[in-house]
Order: C-alpha cells, then sequence, then structure tokens
C-alpha cells in the first residue's frame, strides 16, 4: 500500500515539466508556490513520522547503524547533520498531535510546527490537559494569519487562555530570561585582514540587533566616530571574556547612536520608540515594545527610558499635538510616532517592512484632493506598496477598533473584501 502510494504520488510530480512554471501567469506561478509549499510540509510530516516509528522501532540496530541519524545518514543525502536533526524535529513534533496533523494536512510550516512545540513545552505551572489543547488550538488558529515572528510574539501571551491574570507578568519573564540568555551567547570579535580591511563577528540580543539595522538601513556608509564615553561592562555572575565585553561595547554604542543626527526617512530621523503606559513603567512589571514591533522586559524599558537617543512614548501623560489640518502637507514627527505605535510598520496585508522603510500616506483622502494632514488620517506603508495602491487603485478604511482596512480594486475581488495586516500587537491583545 506504502510503496503504491508513492509510486502514485511520483508519478503526478513527473507528469508536471520543471519548465512548465515559465508558461504560467503570475498568478498561477504565485499560486502553483504556495501549493508546493503546502505539499511540502505535508511530505515532511510524512518524513518525520517515518523517522520517529523507526527510532521507536531501533530499526538503525537491524542495519548494524548506531542510531537512528546515523542510519538516516548513510541513506539519500548522506548528511549527518541533517539526519540528526530530522530525529530532533521528529522527536519534538510527536509531543504535539494537532499540530503534528496540522503539518501533515500542510496547514503550517515545518517552522511554525516546531515554534508551536517550544512553546506548550514551555508552559508555566503545569497546565491540564484541556488547558494545553487550548492553547494549542489558539496557536495553530494563528499560524494560519501571521508571520513566524509574529506568531512567536504572540505564543509569548498564550497562557492569556487560561491564566489571563498573570499573562503580562509571565510574558515579562519569559522576554527577561530570553534576554539574559542572549547577553550569555553575546560575543564580538574584529580582526585586521593586512589588506586594507577589517572583518568580524557578533551575536547580540534581539532588541539591539534591530536598533542597529534600523539604523544601518538609513545608512549608505558607516560613518560612527569614537563614542564619547567608555563602553560599560557586562554584568555576569562570571568574569566577563574578551568577546562578552566587546559585545556589551558595540551594544552601549548602538543604544546611543544619535538617530536624531542620521539620514532623515521620510521627514523623519531613524528613532526607535519605546512604548509603555506610565502606570507599567512605575510599577516594572509589564514588558514594553519598540517601534519595531520586539518586546522587551520591563527592567530594560526602565533603562532604556534614561538613555539619549530612545525616545520613551509614555501613554497618559501630555498630550502630542497631532493634527495640523491643511497648513502642512507632510505628517510632523509627532504624528509619524504615534503611527508607528498603531501600525508596527507597513499596512499593507502581509507586508513585513518596518516603520523606518515607510512613509505617511493620506488614507482617507489624499492632500492632493482636499485631505487633511491629521493623525486620523495617516496609515505608515513602505514605498513598494504605496506604488501598488495608487497603481492599481486600492481604497483604505478604517474600521471600528482603529486599525486600517484594505479594499481591493474590482478587478483583483471583484467582492472587495476587506484585508487587514495581520501583525501580531502584544498590546492590542491584552487590551
Amino acid at each position: 500500500m506504502f510503496e503504491q502510494s508513492m509510486r502514485v504520488t511520483g508519478e503526478a510530480l513527473d507528469a508536471v515539466r520543471l519548465d512548465a512554471y515559465d508558461a504560467m501567469t503570475p498568478a498561477e506561478q504565485i499560486a502553483a508556490c504556495e501549493s508546493l509549499a503546502r505539499l511540502e510540509a505535508r511530505v515532511k510530516a510524512h518524513q518525520l513520522a517515518a523517522a520517529a516509528a523507526a527510532d521507536r522501532s531501533k530499526a538503525a540496530s537491524t542495519v548494524g547503524a548506531t542510531s537512528t541519524g546515523a542510519m538516516l545518514a548513510g541513506a539519500f543525502g548522506g548528511d549527518p547533520l541533517a539526519a540528526g536533526r530530522l530525529v530532533k524535529q521528529a522527536k519534538k513534533i510527536e509531543s504535539v498531535s494537532a499540530t503534528k496533523d496540522a503539518l501533515a494536512k500542510g496547514e503550517v510550516t515545518l517552522a511554525q510546527a516546531e515554534l508551536i512545540a517550544d512553546k506548550l513545552k514551555a508552559l508555566p505551572s503545569e497546565p491540564s490537559p484541556a488547558q494545553r489543547e487550548g492553547c494549542e488550538t489558539q496557536l495553530l488558529d494563528d499560524a494560519k494569519k501571521m508571520s513566524l515572528k509574529d506568531l512567536s510574539r504572540r505564543a509569548d501571551r498564550i497562557t492569556e487562555t487560561f491564566a489571563p491574570d498573570d499573562v503580562d507578568a509571565h510574558e515579562d519573564e519569559t522576554i527577561r530570561n530570553r534576554e539574559t540568555e542572549a547577553l550569555k551567547k553575546s560575543y564580538f570579535w574584529m580582526a585586521d585582514r593586512k589588506d586594507g580591511t577589517y572583518k568580524g563577528e557578533f551575536v547580540i540580543p534581539e532588541a539591539q540587533g534591530e536598533m542597529l539595522k534600523n539604523c544601518l538601513e538609513a545608512l549608505n556608509a558607516p560613518q560612527v566616530k569614537k563614542a564619547e564615553d567608555d563602553p560599560a561592562l557586562a554584568v555576569l555572575d562570571d568574569k566577563p571574556s574578551y568577546g562578552q565585553q566587546m559585545a556589551v561595547a558595540f551594544m552601549t554604542l548602538i543604544e546611543h547612536l544619535p538617530g536624531d543626527k542620521l539620514p532623515d526617512v521620510a521627514g523623519v530621523g531613524v528613532t526607535v520608540t519605546v512604548n509603555i503606559d506610565l502606570k507599567s513603567l512605575i510599577d516594572g512589571i509589564k514588558a514594553g515594545t519598540l517601534s519595531t514591533g520586539c518586546r522587551i522586559s520591563a527592567t530594560e524599558v526602565r533603562r532604556l527610558a534614561c538613555e539619549q537617543g530612545l525616545l520613551p512614548m509614555v501613554f497618559n501623560g501630555k498630550p502630542l499635538p497631532v493634527d495640523c489640518g491643511r497648513e502642512q502637507r507632510l505628517f510632523n514627527r509627532a504624528q509619524r510616532r504615534a503611527a508607528e505605535r498603531r501600525d508596527r510598520g507597513c499596512t499593507f496585508p502581509g507586508c513585513d517592512r518596518p516603520p523606518a522603510w515607510c512613509v505617511g500616506h493620506h488614507a482617507r483622502k489624499r492632500w492632493a484632493d482636499g485631505g487633511a494632514t491629521d493623525l486620523k488620517d495617516i496609515v505608515l506603508i513602505c514605498a513598494h506598496h504605496h506604488r501598488v495602491v495608487h497603481a492599481q487603485d486600492w481604497d483604505i478604511e478604517f474600521a471600528s477598533d482603529g486599525y486600517p482596512d484594505y479594499i481591493p480594486p474590482a478587478s483583483l475581488d471583484p467582492r472587495r473584501r476587506p484585508l487587514r495586516n495581520s501583525r501580531f500587537r502584544a498590546d492590542v491583545a491584552a487590551a
């Protein structure tokens, strides 16, 4: 039965020539890519199930192999690292039955399945089977509409499905532990190659990495001058190594880059905001959010809020001047910051471009047609999708929750059903 099924599957693939994709329309090519990705997920589910079964039956011993990984490495591909990784993935996916089934149906990717398995394993307080099942069901539903990164951020708050009162504290603890581990993994080195160039390598935590990426993308070439203050050393349990000291020095440099002196993007200097409400900043128990969407612990928020070059956006404080009417065409800095806090990046459905790549678009009525430059009119949109919206006549409407929905032209969807960027926003989920 199995061999017959594999033969039929092989014959079906043989029937599709590799050059057939060149004859397809762009829409058909896009659909083919997604269909093949789902087929790949389904095949991977069977590959993992077969590897797990072979491991349980100790099939490796029947061919003289020392382990399942060694047995697989001696078969097709001959890659020991890939074989070992496959066995680990198989064991991990075996523990989440609903996720394993979803992978077999092509509803999630292997990366999404592994993430869900890892997050369920890390659930605190030994949840009941029903609570664990509820978390898995919710994450599988979220996986259908979120990117892998957004799914990871959403999974940090999955305990709200069974312990809503403790979700903020749990998320903050999760992020704080991740930051601690990230610091331990951090290192830096650079060396003169004696040919007029330097080479190096570093590993730094996600928050500082996104700050650096946000700044470097606005520059054509590095123009960093010597810092005025000596970089702080890492505070670790053991004496820090040279690599750890250099990693912390690099992080300090990143945090003190003069964001207001870097080249402007869409009329606004490159600045990363730290968003948190005033009570949480004082209490110090709730995680905050960078304007890029990166979540950081309350401890890190309080530290960064004191640093120059970072803009703490604390709510319940003094109102920002966000309405300009017809007096100016471009949105001002305060309006941009408020829009970054709401949108987290390009609002076009499916786009993951960060705020620094975006322009402020008059969503309700174009400025040239009499629109006003007010906060209620702005949406962030990257340059590419800005051109798409204008060229294809997409409409933008604000839903009752204040977030923008994109209405495709009738040529793409005759029913013109609203679409939305499903970027995960932890502060919205917690509201």
